[in-house]
């Protein structure tokens, strides 16, 4: 789908500034600004090697990235260059269209580098139901030991809606066809594919749709996922008598699941 951007990138890229500045001396900080920057610039606390020179440098490993509501933003810190000595990095999330405690968890903290150690380090911010097409920033705060500010030193997380429900039990249809052997048979499924997001925009970015079945309407154990989105329907075989249920969902290009159809049966 295509990502939401309704807020004023250039005024919060001048309030980001001010409060990365700010982060640097007291470790937390928030902003009511409309939107964040995908980049942010941020003054180093870093000490120098024995040399002189910095060994090292942690960044952010991209300047955007993505999460659905009532999940976590993942995001990734590397440490590149020379390993040697101790390098800590500190970040912190800063509001964006997204409100902390409203869209999303305030997260701030530090991780840390033993000498001789490049392994990433993961920072994750949990999400709230209510953040869907919004956006906040994490940004580096302050690094110290034997690093400095790589780039990118701060992202924007945008808070995608989920894809529209591909249909309900009207749109969602099965059909019973039996083979020569009596416990081999298949269920054919066809839906309606959906063409807008659940805010009502156009759903650009279609990837692909997941069959959940099983012999239990509450408790669909199996799964089947289809990456031809032209082609809305799909048949199940091997599958032993009696009754089963099934459920689909449509996915798109970011990897977010639509909520479940109703659920259709077919009793073989």
């Amino acid at each position: 789908m295509d990502l939401i951007a309704d807020h004023a990138r250039l005024g919060l890229f001048l309030v980001l500034s001010m409060i990365a500045a700010a982060l640097t001396g007291c470790g937390g900080g928030s902003s009511s600004s409309a939107g964040p920057p995908s980049s942010l610039s941020a003054s180093t606390g870093g000490s120098s090697s024995s040399t002189g020179t910095l060994s090292s440098l942690v960044a952010l490993s991209s300047t955007q990235y993505a999460a659905a509501p009532s999940s976590n933003a993942v995001l990734t810190i590397y440490r590149t260059g020379s390993p040697v000595g101790l390098a800590t990095v500190g970040y912190a999330t800063v509001d964006g269209s997204a409100t902390a405690g409203v869209d999303y968890v305030a997260t701030s903290g530090s991780v840390t580098w033993g000498d001789g150690d490049s392994f990433p380090r993961t920072v994750i911010v949990p999400v709230l139901s209510h953040a869907g097409d919004k956006s906040f920033a994490v940004a580096l705060t302050d690094v110290e030991g034997e690093a400095d500010f790589g780039t990118p030193a701060a992202a924007t997380v945008e808070v995608i809606a989920i894809a529209s429900v591909p249909g309900g039990s009207d749109t969602l249809a099965s059909s019973f066809a039996s083979g020569d052997d009596p416990t081999i048979n298949s269920v054919t499924l066809s839906w309606l594919a959906p063409n807008e997001n659940t805010n009502g925009t156009a759903l650009t970015n279609l990837a692909g749709y997941n069959i959940y079945y099983g012999t239990n309407a509450a408790s669909l154990t199996q799964k089947i996922s289809v990456y031809t989105v032209g082609m809305p329907t799909y048949v199940i075989s091997n599958l032993y008598a009696g009754t089963w249920y099934f459920a689909v969902t449509s996915i798109n290009a970011w990897g977010v699941e639509s909520s479940r159809s109703a659920v259709v049966s077919a009793t073989i």
